[in-house]
């Protein structure tokens, strides 16, 4: 089965009820004949009996779009931003298929942000006014330029400047008015604050309510990508007040600057974010919600739902769904583990009670969760009642009593069903699934999965993927996640499917520190990192052979991962030498330096060494009476302790065939820990053990992920030659 066959099959990515019977569908695909990432778009049409797919279209230079929630049926608006292969920045309108008002935005500011933590796309109360995000210009002035500015981290490419802009349009006149603002917070001049995630408040097209990023004492903006334990908080913003929709104009056609008064809503101790609004014209109701972590700490965890009445903002927020720290049973809510956001679109009206809806890791899969927005109480809707192991994922609802989401297994790729709620259950239809080749539909109904607990090992437990009938006991990858807070679920994995489909048996364990299980699973790792860890996953190993999916010997166990897998990788080959023939690598923490990561903070919170994360207390210091505490500095008894749990601390042990995939620009691990691993092993397989074979990919311009649609597709196919190379 080629590579390419697998990865090609649509991810679905976004989705909204454009009305009652029309679901629009965004997908994203990898093109290895050009090799880059397309977006696609598709409106399904759903009928009594079945449903209307149009043909998926490339969106083109599209980086995001959304429709107006009072959109009519025949004519509704939509909002686009748009990006052209020279570089040209747009703002558009469009009823229908008529533009109504298009503003060319390049020299207002530099590219749209659309990732998950800072990403913005709002309508006001009115929609006349759009609000969306974009890196700012850097400034020209001398005294400005080279003047040190931190940048987001990994995964942002350099940017520094997340900035809100407000556009505005007046179509009664023509040509059609438009202005643009920039919204610049009043904040501390000591305490920069970088805002995203925005939305008009439903009540008055003057209230924004807002994520804002907080750099750390010493001037640190720790990186945010997969890390929710950020000093950040939600931020409420008052746009000065104008006469009309289209005030604001420059001679030059520059945005405006408006100075905002600004609050934080959110305490110093909490990572807040992903602020959502309710709000019913009929009975007044307006209320707003958002997600927490505990800061500082694991850099993911358990959320909170909070909630905050707009209608009686002199209120205090509360907590709908606390922290979960010990589920009892599978069957207990082990708490919220959302990917990153609530969906744009969250709620839903049954018998006159107002819900939220959204998809959350449950042990080992993803499920759809139905939470009351008065009591926090937690329905799962996705019980595996028909033992398939589903996950889902929530993409929208259509704030009535329907909900679009995706589906998948490890052998079925994602699906799209529509459910429609009756009271508290919910009756699911299949609206959309993948076309798939006649070889590779039989190639995947040739694999058998299924979720395996390990016994003594707490909550570990691990999916695994293999062939359904093999004539002999085939050899088996241990495929590891990186984090170390995160989780491998059931959903559909490309490369997963292509080594089970090579002949491979997959294990991908969730070893304590894993999400998914309670906070107290997570916070077990804590203190433990290349301990615990290590001994779930190899447990993991025994218990397979014991239950002979697996079995010893030369060529019959393999292992892999990257990050922290590639952490977890490194110390299995080095501290159990004789049990794995080859292993292949991506990026892995090797080392306990952390002068060149975004994240500092993950090599001391890791080993239970406090690296105090605050975000300011309403947005301001106040003065030397509560000074924010300082990051720490390491101490020669620390350093030594955490690297007596490092994998380079066994490096000289290592006997297996050794492949390591490495990114130049990865900001995350610095490429050093793995270069230097290379080294290491190159010379102990050239002065000991001749036999020993160790080979490295250098990806120059590749980051953490080593996601680029080329260098994913070289790392996948290597890495199964690299295994094929060795397997018995």
């Amino acid at each position: 089965m080629s590579y390419e066959s697998l990865y090609e099959i649509p991810l679905p990515t976004a989705a909204e009820f454009i009305n009652r019977d029309v679901v629009h569908v965004n997908s994203s695909i990898r093109d290895n004949i050009r090799e880059v990432k397309r977006s696609l778009s598709s409106s399904i049409l759903m009928g009594p009996a079945s449903s209307l797919n149009t043909p998926a279209a490339d969106v083109g230079d599209v980086v995001a779009s959304i429709s107006a929630p009072s959109g009519t049926v025949c004519f509704p608006r939509r909002a686009v931003l748009r990006e052209t292969t020279e570089k040209k920045r747009f703002v558009e309108m469009w009823i229908g298929n008529v533009l109504e008002v298009s503003r060319d935005v390049n020299e207002c500011h530099d590219a749209f942000y659309s990732d998950e933590f800072f990403a913005t796309l709002s309508f006001s109360p009115s929609e006349f006014a759009f609000m969306y995000v974009a890196e700012a210009k850097e400034p020209t002035e001398a005294s400005e330029k080279f003047k040190f500015t931190p940048h987001l981290g990994e995964g942002f490419g350099g940017r520094k400047r997340p900035t809100i802009f407000v556009f505005r349009w007046d179509w009664s006149v023509t040509p059609c008015n438009t202005s643009l603002a920039r919204v610049s917070p009043i904040v501390h001049q000591d305490h920069p604050v970088l805002l995203g995630q925005a939305m008009f408040s439903p009540l008055d097209k003057g209230t924004i309510y807002a994520t804002g990023y907080e750099l750390t004492r010493d001037g640190r903006l720790l990186g945010v990508r997969w890390c929710y334990n950020r000093p950040s908080g939600i931020w409420e913003i008052k746009i000065p007040s104008t006469n009309n929709e289209t005030d604001e104009a420059t001679a030059d056609g520059l945005p405006v600057y408006l100075s905002c008064p600004s609050r934080k809503l959110t305490p110093s101790h909490l990572s807040c974010r992903s602020p959502r609004a309710y709000y019913d014209s009929a009975t007044s109701t307006a209320k707003l919600f958002w997600l927490s972590c505990q800061s500082g700490g694991p850099h993911a965890g358990t959320f909170s739902l909070h909630v905050w009445d707009l209608a009686a903002p002199e209120t205090a927020s509360k907590i709908l769904v606390d922290v979960v720290w010990d589920p009892r049973a599978p069957d207990d809510f082990p708490g919220l583990y959302l990917d990153a956001n609530l969906p744009l679109s969250s709620f839903v009206r049954l018998g006159g009670e107002v819900f939220l809806v959204f998809s959350s890791t449950w042990e080992s899969r993803t499920t759809v969760l139905l939470v009351s927005a008065e009591d926090g109480n937690v329905k799962d809707m996705t019980p595996d009642s028909d033992g398939k192991l589903y996950s889902w994922n929530v993409l929208a609802t259509d704030g009535y009593d329907r909900v679009v989401s995706s589906r998948s297994t490890p052998t079925t790729p994602h699906q799209i069903l529509v459910g429609q709620f009756d009271g508290l259950s919910v009756s699911w239809c299949v609206i959309s699934t993948p076309y798939l080749s006649p070889s590779v539909s039989a190639a995947l109904s040739s694999l058998a999965y299924s979720v395996i607990s390990v016994p003594g090992r707490g909550k570990t437990q691990t999916v695994v993927v293999r062939p359904a009938s093999p004539e002999s006991t085939p050899p088996c990858i241990h495929f590891i996640h990186g984090g170390p807070h995160g989780a491998t679920t059931t959903a559909f994995s490309p490369s997963t499917a292509f080594f089970a489909i090579e002949g491979y048996t997959v294990s991908q364990p969730n070893y304590s520190g894993s999400t998914g299980f309670g906070e107290n699973t997570v916070r077990a790792l804590v203190g433990n990192c290349g301990i615990l860890d290590v001994g779930d996953c190899m447990a993991t190993v025994k218990h397979l052979i014991g239950l002979g999916l697996s079995t010893e010997g030369k060529g019959k166990q393999f292992v892999m991962g990257g990050s922290h897998g590639g952490f977890l990788t490194a110390h299995l080959i080095g501290q159990f030498p004789e049990v794995f023939t080859a292993a292949v690598i991506r990026n892995p923490v090797i080392t306990t330096d952390a002068m060149s990561s975004d994240i500092p903070d993950w090599y001391s919170n890791e080993w239970n060494i406090e690296y105090p994360i605050y975000s300011s207390p309403e947005g301001y210091p106040k003065g030397a009476e509560e000074p924010l505490p300082l990051p720490p500095r390491r101490t020669p008894d620390e350093s030594q302790r955490i690297f007596k749990t490092s994998p380079i601390a066994y490096v000289d042990a290592v006997r297996a065939n050794v492949l390591l995939h490495l990114g130049g620009s990865d900001l995350r691990v610095t490429p050093t820990h793995g270069r230097d691993y290379y080294h290491a092993l190159k010379g102990n397989a050239r002065n000991l053990r001749p036999d020993q074979d160790v080979e490295m990919h250098w990806f120059p311009q590749e980051n953490h992920s080593l996601d680029g649609v080329e260098a994913n597709r070289i790392v996948w196919e290597t890495s199964r030659d690299w295994f094929n190379k060795y397997r018995a």
